[in-house]
Order: C-alpha cells, then sequence, then structure tokens
C-alpha cells in the first residue's frame, strides 16, 4: 500500500496534535455545548420558537380566510332574499301561514 500513513504514525500524529491544541479543542467543545444545550438561549429552543412561528403564520391566513368569508356572508346579510332564505333554510322559519315539510334523506 504505497502512499498510506502506518496506523502507529497516525496515533502519534493525533496525540501531537492534542497536545498541541487540547486547550482550544476543549475550549470549543464547552462552547458548542453551552450554545446548543446548556444556555436559556439555546439552538434548540430557537429551533422551537421558529416552528410556532411558522405555525402561527399558517393560522394567520386561515384566520384571515375566515374573516374574509364571514364579510362576505354578512353583506349577503344585508340583502333581504338572502336573509330570508337563510333563515328559512337554517332555523326552518316560515311566513304566516306556510307549512313546512321536512324531508329526511
Amino acid at each position: 500500500m504505497t502512499g498510506s500513513v502506518p496506523s502507529g504514525a497516525l496515533c502519534i500524529g493525533v496525540k501531537k496534535f492534542w497536545e498541541k491544541y487540547k486547550i482550544w479543542i476543549v475550549i470549543t467543545v464547552a462552547f458548542v455545548l453551552i450554545v446548543t444545550v446548556l444556555s436559556k438561549n439555546t439552538l434548540l429552543e430557537a429551533m422551537a420558537i421558529n416552528r410556532r412561528i411558522k405555525k402561527m403564520h399558517e393560522e394567520q391566513v386561515m384566520y384571515r380566510e375566515r374573516a374574509r368569508e364571514d364579510s362576505m356572508f354578512l353583506e349577503k346579510l344585508k340583502s333581504d332574499w338572502f336573509l330570508e332564505k337563510y333563515a328559512r333554510e337554517t332555523f326552518y322559519m316560515k311566513a304566516p301561514g306556510e307549512e313546512i315539510y321536512l324531508v329526511e334523506e
């Protein structure tokens, strides 16, 4: 195997690297742990907040659509013929002298 490093030499290289940069490795690992897990404003908390914000935006779109539909319905209710039709169909109201027959399907 040409060009490969013997495993003994690799261990020596890792040991030298560890001895030379041990403090920086420890500081980096500690920083990553603090940022991602241990602090109040962790990365995990930020991701959870982003999910909640996305859900709230979706709800906002839904409620705006519902408000638009309700506004259109209220405009229709201002007309007498629609109000009468709605009252007859929804509340089974009748004009004087009329009879109502309910047909079940």
